[in-house]
């Protein structure tokens, strides 16, 4: 049906008449999507906004004085669904982001572990290559974190005699071991302060 006034359109919408709900949306349907539109990138999510704005006002109170109410309405509507659906999109992007960024950690972390376990067998292989006076200062030192003077004490021996056998324990364990894996001991070492 055609409606012949705005007034009579308004009144039959007003009554919940169908006809009169498609009439007002084809109407403004296109001005409303194109409204939407500044809310959101998509076009498809802008018609999703229009769509929802017209199904809130035809299920919402109908108790407008002219059709520029309505309208005036309808794009109220709209400017509230556009709002928060940027609210909620912006929501997902920083969870999004919080996720990303705890996953990247987590990957580093899971890496630096693989990194660790390997260089630490690497080492623990090294060691037990060694003689076994300059093998046991190494653990002593190293691996159970005792100073100099105190594997001095417990050896009974010079503390000279200690800081020797570590000299020829690191050549030796340069050596055996790849140049990263011993760069790795000596910054372990210099980390923990054995030097």
């Amino acid at each position: 049906m055609n409606y012949t006034s705005e007034k009579q359109l308004l009144e039959e919408f007003l009554k919940g008449e169908e006809r009169a709900c498609a009439q007002v949306y084809n109407r403004y349907f296109s001005r409303i999507c194109l409204y939407a539109s500044s809310f959101v990138d998509e076009s498809k999510e802008a018609e999703d906004i229009a769509e929802e704005g017209f199904i809130r006002l035809w299920q919402g109170k109908r108790n407008f004085e002219s059709l520029a109410h309505l309208k005036a309405a309808l794009y109220q509507t709209t400017r509230r669904i556009g709002l928060n659906y940027q609210t909620a999109r912006q929501r997902r992007l920083n969870r999004i982001d919080v996720y990303t960024a705890q996953q990247d950690q987590n990957q580093n972390s899971y890496l630096q572990d693989i990194v660790y376990a390997e260089a630490m067998a690497e080492l623990y292989e090294a060691i037990q290559k060694l003689p076994p006076k300059a093998r046991e200062i190494i653990q002593l030192t190293y691996l159970e974190g005792n100073s100099n003077q105190e594997v001095a004490d417990l050896l009974h021996i010079s503390i000279q005699t200690v800081k020797n056998q570590k000299m020829r324990a690191l050549s030796l364990l340069r050596q055996h071991l790849n140049r990263e894996s011993f760069s790795y001991l000596l910054s372990l070492a210099v980390f923990f302060g054995k030097f």
